[in-house]
């Protein structure tokens, strides 16, 4: 085990600095401390050891559960009501807490970022790496990974409100069921995969530390706030950072940003790295820029809004009546088109249930975009890392509502089916039947009731020197600099459809690659 850590950090020098102990960096400390190398793997959020130690709290490894104790606390209100915009902030990070859904982004995902520059990062390019983190076990989907570092499942649950939910959606057409996290369906519906076994959470940190952190050579620092990267020219000497209420510095003869598509492109602008008319009266005079109008841009985040469907008297006898198995997790996922012309599906419908009725009565079932419009930003509001930065999503283009109110209308009609209305007393909202909402009402239901996926990325995205807008090289790293790279969800040219993280810790590992085969040699 590493030394205690002395008071001073300055004290230390690493061969590379990962600053940022989420998903991304956890699979960066694991691979490049892997090399001999000298690795720090820096977290602003708490360390509570191995994951099977005793000091984790239940609920971070528990996957019903988003707890939000360990979160930034960021929140956005882009129509005068508050958002919660979550973002972990512990060891492991975002895949601590999220709702553990994980799936293959689209082949037409990946073609979209060769599309955008990104040479060498398409779904052949990706495909080695999306195999070498996924461990899916008793499941017979072909091309999905079985041997990789992350144990993922598929929801098997057998519920008799899924099941006529299911005869609807053959009823209209959809196929299913097909592989609802896979690379390969445009349209249908299926079971959907959790980086979870049962209830219990397989994260970053389990999978990624546990069986390494008794390398001498890598030293995890949790409670630990990333102030901004020192540089001089073209090279980084460390990174600044405050460390119980003390300002202190890092030594590293390399730098990895994995603090997110939030907190990567902060810490950037506090460096003096970004747009340098936006930063220099924000930073003041003195501090040197480097011009990267690129960082913070390109912000994407799924999004949708939820359909509350009241549940009809003596729902949990009718579960119970028809086999309904208790304690089971009752799933189903549909992907749509919102428009039929469309190349694959934009849409993505989440039905969930528990063994009894809801507490107040009302299931809500959620309609998510997950390929929008929408690009926002993220620029810090002065030059404090404790402050908050100024997050704007660019959420509720008209083009995007309809299409979400689109979906919302598909699947009410689905719910109107035979074979599923009997299950639920008239909608609660946006109202109690399809004739009272038009096209116009219900697009504004939605503005109203913006519900977030928590998917944040491209904010450092990939492309070649020549694109104005992009932040680092097809190997990560950032342009301009000898040894200052990027290796988290900032470096998405676009946003995949469905739930990213698996597409997080691929990119994590062909950067890790990258860097293994240039590594600073061990001194």
């Amino acid at each position: 085990m590493p030394e205690a850590l002395p008071e001073d950090l300055s004290d230390l020098t690493f061969d590379t600095v990962v600053a940022g102990g989420g998903t991304a960096g956890c699979v960066l400390a694991n691979r490049l401390s892997a090399t001999g190398e000298r690795v720090a793997l820096v977290e602003a959020g708490p360390d509570f050891g191995h994951s099977r130690g005793g000091a984790w709290p239940p609920v971070l490894n528990d996957a019903r559960y988003v707890p939000t104790p360990y979160d930034w606390g960021y929140h956005v209100a882009p129509y005068g009501y508050d958002i919660p915009f979550i973002r972990g902030r512990v060891l492991g990070g975002s895949s601590v807490i999220n709702a553990a859904g994980i799936n293959w982004g689209l082949r037409e995902d990946y073609a979209r970022w060769v599309e955008l520059g990104a040479e060498g990062w398409g779904f052949e390019d990706l495909r080695p790496f999306l195999l070498k983190v996924e461990r899916l076990r008793g499941d017979d989907a072909p091309g999905r990974g079985r041997d990789g570092a992350l144990f993922v499942s598929r929801d098997r649950a057998t519920s008799p409100l899924l099941d006529d939910l299911r005869r609807a959606y053959a009823a209209a057409g959809l196929p299913g069921p097909i592989d609802a996290s896979g690379p390969d369906a445009a349209e249908g519906w299926g079971d959907g995969t959790r980086n979870a076994d049962g209830d219990e959470r397989y994260h970053a940190a389990r999978a990624y530390l546990d069986d390494v952190r008794d390398r001498p050579n890598l030293t995890v620092i949790g409670d630990t706030l990333i102030d901004r990267v020192l540089w001089d020219g073209d090279t980084v000497t460390g990174v600044a950072v405050v460390r119980d209420g003390r300002p202190s510095q890092l030594r590293a003869r390399r730098v990895v940003l994995a603090a997110g598509a939030i907190g990567t492109p902060t810490v950037l602008q506090r460096s003096g790295i970004g747009d340098a008319a936006a930063l220099a009266p924000i930073l003041g005079d003195g501090v040197p820029l480097h011009h990267l109008p690129g960082v913070g841009r390109n912000l994407h985040d799924h999004y949708g809004s939820r359909l509350f469907m009241r549940t009809a008297p003596g729902f949990a006898e009718r579960l119970a009546a028809r086999g309904h198995v208790p304690g089971t997790r009752q799933s189903l996922f549909a992907r749509v088109k919102s428009d039929p012309a469309l190349p694959a599906y934009d849409l993505s419908i989440g039905v969930n249930h528990g063994d009894t009725a809801p507490p107040d009565g009302l299931l809500p079932i959620t309609v998510f975009l997950v390929h929008l419009a929408a690009e926002g930003s993220v620029t810090i509001a002065d030059a404090d890392p404790h402050s908050h930065p100024v997050i704007d999503l660019d959420i509720g283009r008209d083009e995007d509502l309809d299409a979400i109110a689109r979906g919302l209308r598909w699947l009410r009609r689905r719910l109107a089916d035979p074979a599923v209305r009997d299950w639920f007393a008239p909608e609660a909202a946006p109202e109690a039947s399809e004739s009272a909402v038009g096209d116009a009402d219900l697009r504004e239901y939605v503005r109203r009731n913006i519900f977030l996926f928590h998917h944040a990325t491209g904010t450092g995205r990939l492309g070649p020197a020549r694109d104005p807008l992009a932040v680092a090289g097809l190997d990560g790293r950032v342009h301009g600099f000898t040894n200052l790279y990027i290796g988290d969800a900032s470096l998405m040219p676009s946003i995949p459809r469905g739930m990213m993280i698996l597409t997080v810790y691929a990119m994590a590992e062909k950067i890790a690659a990258g860097l293994v085969a240039t590594a600073p040699v061990p001194r």
